[in-house]
């Protein structure tokens, strides 16, 4: 089978890019994808196409890191749901023009039931049922659903059927060359990082996306984090800058976003507060506010297992002088960023998780308020076992990222 230009997934050509293609596309990838082969001219052009070898060249990635990078992109799967749906409508208006051959008009009648009666999740589970060896011409067929999305949008093109092959992997073959140019065409080696410059340049709706945190020690824990586990996302996502004392907990973070909005900033922006009662009380005036713009997001740091059913501390009794150990849901009320470092961060040196303490009662949510002990403790535990998986990556494997993960899947799908 020949594989000239286009995108491939899965080893299914699924958009032969005619109008050519642009940055938006190619930011999906990144530079380290690149690749070089020497392939025969049948292989690129056919059968009949001589025994010529060429240097075929693609951008080559495992689904997960070019669909994170075209949500990030705006390729949202909710985006691409619509897209679908939108794509259907309009092959309805376009294919159901009656045709003076009988056949030809049975055959539309055929697609346009078909289509009239289809949806995204339709389409996407007719992608994700493989092949079934029916012609392209076949209405309802794996290579007929497939052909719909052939010279739409090549970015929306490719989240659908990555939507529908999860796992699968990805090839956008450029070009072929004649062997003698190789390493005249250096400009290769930049053109993911110079296509997400051109993004950057051209359009503001295409700017990285701005984290803002209640205070540097979430930043100091997130973006090496983010580094580390989501390597291939560091250059869309910034996260706000204290280096400069910016103020921090929730009441600041709350009026830097409405700072943010009142100047119009164009760039995608995610306020992340902690999961606590603290958050709970600041948010109270925010979520009467209608006049956020979509740009940005307010999110909270999402309940995770380990504090469903939390060590807490309480005040001292009769009973208990020093106060008294006993198991809680803290999520909402304590969930500040030390909880979500890793049961084996969160551990004391007698194996112990480290108890969340009860400070103070809110009238106004009507909760408690608490913070785990040892909050140093942690952060330098932390950033031991961070400094050791940077120095070996497959240590991530072994320890316990959990937390951070469910953070940082927060930040990636935010607009999905």
């Amino acid at each position: 089978m020949s594989m000239g230009e286009g995108l491939w997934v899965a080893g299914h050509q699924i958009h032969r890019l005619r109008q050519g293609w642009g940055p938006e596309l190619v930011a999906a990838f990144t530079d380290e994808m690149l690749r070089a082969q020497h392939v025969s001219a049948a292989t690129v052009y056919g059968e009949g196409a001589g025994d010529d070898t060429w240097v075929q060249y693609s951008l080559e990635g495992p689904e997960r890191v070019v669909s994170q990078r075209l949500s990030l992109l705006g390729y949202t799967r909710a985006a691409t749901i619509s897209f679908l749906n939108e794509l259907l409508h309009a092959d309805r208006l376009a294919w159901g023009i009656p045709s003076f051959l009988k056949a030809e008009r049975q055959r539309q009648e055929v697609e346009r039931t078909l289509l009239e009666s289809s949806t995204a999740d339709d389409w996407i589970a007719a992608i994700a049922a493989g092949p079934d060896g029916q012609s392209p011409h076949v209405p309802g067929g794996f290579a007929w659903f497939l052909r719909l999305v052939d010279d739409t949008e090549p970015g929306f093109a490719l989240q659908a059927v990555l939507m529908a092959l999860p796992d699968a992997e990805v090839m956008f073959i450029l070009d072929a060359d004649d062997p003698d140019l190789v390493g005249e065409n250096s400009e290769l080696n930049t053109m993911c990082v110079d296509a997400l410059a051109q993004i950057h340049e051209a359009s503001a709706a295409h700017a990285p996306v701005i984290v803002l945190t209640e205070g540097s020690s979430d930043v100091a824990i997130l973006e090496p984090a983010l580094a580390l586990l989501y390597p291939h996302l560091t250059d869309l996502v910034r996260f706000m800058d204290y280096a400069n004392n910016a103020q921090g907990g929730a009441g600041s973070l709350v009026t830097t976003i409405r700072a943010f909005a009142a100047a119009g900033v164009a760039n995608p922006v995610i306020a992340l507060f902690d999961n606590d009662t603290a958050a709970t009380d600041a948010l109270r005036p925010l979520t009467r506010d209608s006049s956020l713009p979509s740009s940005i997001k307010v999110l909270r740091y999402p309940p995770i297992e380990l504090a469903s059913r939390y060590p807490t501390l309480g005040p001292p009794t009769e009973e208990a002088p020093v106060g008294r150990i006993s198991a809680a849901d803290v999520n909402g009320l304590a969930g500040s960023i030390e909880l979500y470092l890793g049961e084996d961060v969160l551990r004391s040196p007698d194996g112990a998780l480290r108890p969340v303490q009860w400070s103070s009662y809110s009238k106004g949510s009507k909760q408690y308020h608490g913070e785990v002990t040892d909050k140093r403790d942690i952060q330098a535990a932390y950033q031991r076992k961070l400094v050791k998986a940077q120095g070996n990556p497959e240590l991530v494997n072994e320890q316990d990222w959990t937390g951070v993960r469910a953070i940082l899947d927060v930040i990636i799908h935010a607009f999905d």
